[in-house]
């Protein structure tokens, strides 16, 4: 085995390196599960030795991380360039929502990893920002609850808290994202039309 992992040729060094090992940890976390991707494996799937991937990630965990980290970066420049323009606040939410599900089926490997697949610990939830190095999480969910909660002091949506209702709205959010991305076949609504209704549903439940 490591006569194999010595014979193959360099395939970047750096960033470009730090990249690479991210990309087959994210293949092995999905294809064996997060206790058999050893860093041992993560290494022969680079190509490098266990002792140099040591030197970029000190553990699985914090490869782990820095693949959510990527994901919730990514997720939130989606978000907030849904709200940029001169379009009605309701308009910007509905994008904001419409943007959310669209992340999540375009990138279907890390929101699997960071939403689905294995439950993030405690610092890493999408509703904690600033904690455990994942700020762009915390910034995210804040877009959504200070977009209702402007719209709730607008009259635009029913008054309420404005932290249950953005929640609920994940909830439906992240429900029919994981719907189309991992039960599909159970779906005959066409993905682009049940996404819709989902934004509908959405909007309607906290209509004033």
């Amino acid at each position: 085995m490591f006569a194999a992992i010595s014979a193959r040729k360099p395939r970047g060094q750096g960033a470009a390196r730090r990249e690479e090992i991210l990309a087959a940890a994210k293949r092995l976390f999905l294809e064996k599960g997060y206790e058999q991707a050893t860093m041992r494996r993560i290494a022969a799937e680079v190509g490098v030795s266990a002792a140099a991937l040591y030197g970029y990630f000190p553990d699985k965990d914090t490869i782990l991380r820095a693949i959510a980290e990527a994901a919730f970066s990514e997720l939130l420049a989606r978000l907030e360039e849904s709200q940029r323009g001169e379009a009605p606040p309701l308009d910007r939410f509905r994008a904001g929502l419409r943007a959310y599900i669209a992340f999540g089926l375009a990138r279907p490997e890390e929101y699997r990893l960071v939403f689905l697949w294995r439950p993030p610990a405690p610092e890493h939830r999408a509703g904690e920002g600033g904690r455990g190095g994942i700020e762009d999480a915390g910034r995210a969910f804040a877009i959504l609850e200070r977009s209702i909660a402007a719209l709730m002091q607008a009259g635009d949506l029913a008054p309420g808290d404005s932290l249950v209702a953005a929640e609920a709205s994940w909830a439906c959010l992240h429900g029919a994202t994981a719907l189309l991305l991992d039960k599909r076949e159970h779906v005959q609504t066409p993905p682009g039309e049940l996404a819709e209704a989902v934004v509908d549903l959405v909007l309607r439940g906290l209509a004033a």
